[in-house]
């Protein structure tokens, strides 16, 4: 053989149809995700660097959010791999990234579902228990979420830690002539799989203890929560005759978030389940059972994709925070004399806390106790004359 050629050949990669019905939904989601993720990181770091030490009277929902938008926006950057993993039928990208792979992969898995377990838990006792506020200290969510990446990493630093990179000898030849000396070469087609590279045993407990914790348990966890938070509205509401809490939008958030978390996880899990009882049983697998998994894998990623629409997009504690920023703003304008516009501030101030159904939206950034504001317009003429001679009209 030629010094220089190579000793195998890489397997052909799919084309067709097959790559655009494939390629087309899981780079929509890339798109979606990363975008949504992106925005939403880029105006926690734009309140909380207006508001500074303000920022502990948005709430403790703050830290959630950050903490799963992260960990999504991780998840979708690894859309690409698995997408040319796929496409090429190779894993091209090496030995450390193999494990990076299934770190990333796997923390959508785990970690997102113990964060938004603990969200559900906070939600849970804000309105079940209101009198325990310890919960919703910034310093027991810290320790909450905390304690979540701690029991995730354990979870996966197993799967991380034995992950490796095999090369598969297949059947198939690749053929090419080589020009110099003009012979007919043959290539065996060598694959390169990222495998979790876990004994029979092993994998068996490693898998059935992440369907228990990261599927049966949080599914359990956050279904209870919700259900309970939304018949704690309603009777709420029956004694009331009288409430300001929109019980209706509440519930019909509480029932989306539900049923998208549950679309999202069941059918994954379903197919992971059945291959633990196919390695204890020895079942052989069947073709539609192949064709299921590939498309049941792709529900993650649509989690990953969409969380950042349920649980900060339509969060009122997000919208406090852009009132809260323009509120600080006006009072900085009137402070320093320089005003354009004397009734902009207050007027977009009025304009997006009537938006809201759920009363004022401003806090009192020392007490957190809800403030109004009341805006009284006056004319350019007698705004001149008041900074002219320092008396009212």
């Amino acid at each position: 053989m030629p010094n220089g050629t190579p000793v195998a050949a890489p397997p052909a990669h799919l084309e067709g149809p097959s790559v655009v019905s494939f390629a087309l939904p899981y780079s929509f989601l890339f798109l979606v995700g990363t975008a949504g993720n992106v925005a939403v990181l880029t105006y926690v770091f734009f309140v909380t660097r207006s508001l500074r030490s303000s920022v502990t009277a948005l709430g403790n929902t703050f830290v959630y959010m950050v903490v799963l938008s992260g960990v999504d926006l991780l998840v979708t950057m690894s859309i690409p791999f698995h997408l040319s993993m796929t496409v090429l039928e190779n894993w091209i990208f090496g030995h450390y990234a193999c494990k990076v792979y299934f770190f990333i992969e796997l923390s959508n898995k785990i970690c997102s579902s113990f964060i938004l377990t603990a969200l559900a838990f906070d939600r849970y006792m804000a309105i079940c228990h209101p009198e325990m506020k310890r919960v919703h200290q910034m310093r027991q969510t810290s320790a909450i979420v905390a304690v979540m990446i701690c029991l995730s990493t354990c979870l996966i630093l197993p799967v991380v830690y034995s992950s490796f990179v095999r090369e598969i000898t297949t059947n198939n030849i690749y053929s090419r002539w080589v020009d110099a000396n003009k012979t007919h070469v043959n290539y065996p087609v060598v694959k390169s799989r990222c495998m979790d590279g876990m004994t029979r045993q092993f994998a068996f407990w490693q898998v059935s203890a992440i369907v228990v914790f990261a599927f049966i348990l949080p599914c359990t966890l956050l279904t209870y929560f919700y259900v309970r938070i939304v018949v704690r509205l309603r009777r709420q509401m029956r004694t009331m005759l009288q409430s300001r809490i929109p019980i209706r939008r509440i519930t019909i958030y509480t029932l989306v978030v539900t049923i998208f978390y549950l679309a999202c996880q069941i059918p994954y899990w379903i197919p992971q389940i059945y291959l633990i009882m196919r390695r204890v049983m020895s079942i052989p697998s069947s073709p539609d059972f192949i064709k299921w998994t590939y498309i049941t894998h792709m529900l993650p990623f649509v989690a990953a994709a969409f969380n950042w629409i349920f649980y900060a997009q339509l969060n009122s504690q997000f919208k406090k925070g852009l009132i809260l920023v323009t509120e600080r703003m006006h009072r900085k304008m009137t402070r320093s004399g320089v005003k354009k516009g004397p009734d902009t501030m207050d007027e977009l101030c009025i304009e997006m806390m009537s938006r809201s159904d759920e009363g004022p939206n401003c806090v009192c950034p020392n007490c957190e106790h809800p403030l109004s504001i009341k805006v009284q317009k006056i004319s350019s003429s007698v705004a001149a004359v008041q900074n002219g001679n320092g008396n009212a009209v």
